[in-house]
């Protein structure tokens, strides 16, 4: 079993690794935003994807927990999920639309979250305009695709280029820890 020292003496010796990552992830979100279409079919694919894998990992873990007494619910939430996933995997505007529409009631209930917690602390008029904002974005959201889908795609393609800025200054920083490699 490898120790913790190890992880990160290998991790040191290819910063180059992360910087490369890095890169991509930088080249990744400028095409997503040069390119919204691709990048819209592309998370609309990720997120049937991301759902039929943890289906299948539904199933290990019922293959695995062979004396776990929820075994049951495991096996039908592993077969929803899989099915689900493919389904979405081969409906992208079915898939981008359902996360559209989660991602906009999560603001909502954020939105409200803001708005009530206002109250509480001394009638906040910040949190309180700030819960209305929040809330008005998600109705936007909700409401008009076009909006909705764009800002998944700024969020994604800003993700992207985040954690590449993120990851190229873990590899400087790896540089100059690292001993002569």
């Amino acid at each position: 079993m490898a120790t913790i020292e190890n992880t990160v003496d290998r991790s040191l010796r290819h910063w180059w690794i992360f910087l490369i990552r890095g890169l991509i992830f930088i080249a990744a979100g400028i095409y997503i935003l040069c390119s919204p279409a691709t990048g819209l079919i592309a998370l609309g694919f990720m997120f049937g994807l991301i759902i039929f894998i943890a289906g299948i990992a539904e199933l290990l873990h019922v293959y695995h927990a062979n004396k776990a007494k929820n075994r049951g619910w495991h096996l039908i939430l592993g077969i929803i999920d899989i099915i689900l996933g493919i389904i979405l995997m081969g409906h992208i505007t079915t898939s981008l639309t359902i996360l559209r529409l989660a991602i906009g009631l999560w603001f909502l209930v954020r939105g409200i979250s803001l708005f009530s917690f206002s109250g509480l602390v001394r009638r906040s008029w910040v949190l309180a305009l700030g819960g209305i904002i929040t809330m008005v974005f998600a109705l936007m959201i909700l409401f008009n695709a076009v909006l909705g889908n764009m800002t998944m795609i700024l969020w994604m393609a800003l993700a992207f280029i985040i954690s590449g800025i993120f990851n190229i200054a873990q590899a400087f920083w790896f540089k100059t820890a690292s001993p002569i490699y």
